[in-house]
């Protein structure tokens, strides 16, 4: 039986860390789809955005996040979920402060399972859905200092897996976008120029991943050209990783 292709345009869809970086691209990119959007996120962009529900919301917290799905709804069905938001913090496994190893895993992690388990339920009462968990190209070439942050999106990636297997029979996929090194505006005010320099030396495309890369690969995924993608991860890392 073919797949119903409900009028996306009025799909909701719910990204979280959309107030900067690859989740802001993320927000402009399903705005320019049709999609209204409610943007979860600690921080605020600079100005409203038209079409755009900005919602101050920790992601770390399971009571915030119920509060912010219940105001989604208020733009209308819930259809596509963007979980972007993540905490990232560099240091070496034996001196990591265990508050970050919490932080990293009550974002990166039980965030999307919290914002998952509120909003599943709208999807399967649409009988249709998309969801896309932002992981990362570090999960396939693990650089020092981030073990804690690569375990994270190791568990993203698990789950998109999994889920894909639960979720498919209610018309909901389920898929992974792992970016690599991406030239935000907070990557190049902490990130050495040399780092990104070596970085490209090893992707196969010469130049520095943008932000709206990473928002393209996402708007195909929740389109319904990609109704028969699902439990996949897909590298947007210009080929750096090859696998």
């Amino acid at each position: 039986m073919e797949e119903p292709l409900p009028p996306i345009e009025h799909s909701t869809a719910i990204v979280t860390g959309g107030a900067r970086g690859i989740g802001a691209a993320i927000v402009s990119r399903l705005r320019a789809a049709g999609h209204p959007v409610a943007s979860l996120d600690l921080a605020t962009p600079d100005e409203p955005r038209e079409g755009v529900l900005d919602i101050v919301c920790d992601l770390a917290e399971q009571a915030q996040i119920a509060v912010a799905v219940g105001a989604a709804r208020s733009l209308g069905q819930i259809g596509v979920i963007v979980h972007a938001a993540a905490f990232q913090h560099m240091a070496p496994f034996t001196e990591l402060d265990p508050a970050d190893w919490d932080r990293s895993f009550r974002v990166n992690v039980d965030g999307a399972f919290h914002l998952l388990q509120a909003a599943v339920p709208d999807l399967r009462a649409a009988g249709w859905g998309r969801i896309v968990l932002i992981t990362s190209s570090s999960y396939f070439q693990p650089p020092a200092g981030m073990s804690h942050y690569i375990a994270t999106k190791g568990a993203l990636t698990g789950l998109a897996r999994g889920l894909s297997t639960e979720l498919g029979p209610d018309g909901i996929t389920v898929n992974a976008v792992a970016p690599g090194l991406t030239a935000t505006e907070n990557a190049v005010r902490n990130i050495p120029a040399e780092h990104f320099a070596l970085v490209q030396s090893r992707q196969a495309i010469g130049r520095a991943g943008q932000a709206d890369d990473i928002a393209a690969a996402v708007a195909y995924l929740v389109s319904p050209d990609a109704g028969f993608v699902t439990g996949q991860t897909l590298l947007v890392d210009g080929g750096e990783s090859r696998v």
